[in-house]
């Protein structure tokens, strides 16, 4: 039979309401009190029930993980990295992870996910582009969320974000310093943040270091859609036709660039004697492809991690003042530049 809290009050020689103290992290009891118990939990391997939790504490344990149902498809390895992480993050303090996805036109009247009709999460961690109309219902309940590699124009949401901007810039430069002198771009919307900052690093490269600046606007390959491995294939194909002096090209993420090197190779370009080309999110099959994708580390885990450990903080401190965070990204050179 398993252990009960009571079980563990009783071998600690301490009260329940001191044991569900120390499972709740306050800080009401002495540390020698919180260390004995501690570690009788531990050896009598206690996992407390969900549903007591709640009744003890008004809480559920649980986190959910909201993501648009458009990426569940090429961009999934980027975002299942950062689901880890938070789920790693998840497990050292206890909690669950709920994941579902939403629909593009999200109504909150037919498409609440069933844990926030049930009241079943204690805040959301909400993932890339999410409906406008999602985060409206999410603010207006007072739910804590998070926002993953997205924010909202002229709105203070707590956010985790990669750092686009030096990561698109240190991208270009390396292609400049490498005497490539004609540089282009292919992205999907612009409308989304990540892309907008990552266009905005490669124009001001090229800009600062005087580098066929009357071209950006030409050289620059922007479809208001989703970005994917058939708007890399399409825009190369495009840029090569229209401009066969192009001898590099920066894409806004790792798929993006992999159609990238597809449509160059259509074109009988070689990569990169012909046309460098570099990425955006060191996904797992960047290193796997021929030929390998040179690109920008964003390190997915820690993202995860961090997410999950703000909207802990936030869960715990209703009154803080929304934060935006920013991991650093690294350049990751491979045979594709």
């Amino acid at each position: 039979m398993a252990p009960t809290i009571k079980d563990i009050a009783e071998k600690a020689g301490v009260s329940i309401s001191t044991v569900s103290i120390v499972l709740n992290n306050k800080k009401q009891v002495s540390r020698e009190t919180k260390e004995r118990v501690e570690s009788i939990i531990r050896e009598m391997n206690y996992r407390p029930l969900h549903s007591a939790r709640k009744l003890a504490t008004q809480t559920t344990g649980n986190i959910g993980y909201i993501i648009w149902e458009g990426y569940f498809s090429e961009v999934e390895m980027f975002y299942s990295q950062i689901f880890w992480g938070m789920e790693y993050a998840a497990r050292i303090n206890d909690y669950y992870i709920l994941l579902t996805t939403v629909k593009e036109k999200f109504n909150p009247q037919e498409d609440l996910p069933r844990f926030l009709k049930n009241k079943d999460v204690d805040g959301v961690i909400l993932v890339g582009k999410v409906p406008g109309t999602l985060i409206d219902y999410l603010d207006l309940q007072q739910i804590p969320f998070v926002l993953i590699d997205y924010n909202i124009f002229q709105k203070k949401y707590n956010s985790i974000q990669m750092d686009n901007y030096n990561g698109a810039y240190t991208a270009v430069e390396h292609l400049i310093l490498n005497g490539r002198k004609n540089i282009a771009f292919v992205g999907g919307s612009l409308f989304h943040p990540s892309i907008k900052d990552r266009y905005r690093g490669y124009k001001d490269a090229l800009e600062k270091n005087n580098v066929n600046v009357a071209k950006i606007a030409e050289y620059s390959y922007c479809k208001n859609i989703e970005t994917s491995r058939a708007v890399g294939e399409s825009g190369a194909l495009y840029l090569i036709k229209e401009h066969p002096e192009i001898d590099a090209i920066f894409s806004c993420t790792d798929h993006t660039a992999i159609g990238v090197i597809e449509g160059l190779q259509k074109a009988n370009k070689k990569v990169p004697e012909d046309v460098s080309v570099i990425g955006f999110d060191d996904i797992p099959l960047a290193i796997y492809h021929k030929p390998k994708l040179s690109t920008l580390r964003v390190p997915k885990m820690e993202v995860g991690k961090e997410a999950f450990k703000l909207l802990h903080e936030i869960i715990n401190n209703p009154g803080m003042a929304p934060q935006s965070r920013v991991l650093g990204v690294d350049l990751v050179i491979r045979e594709s530049s």
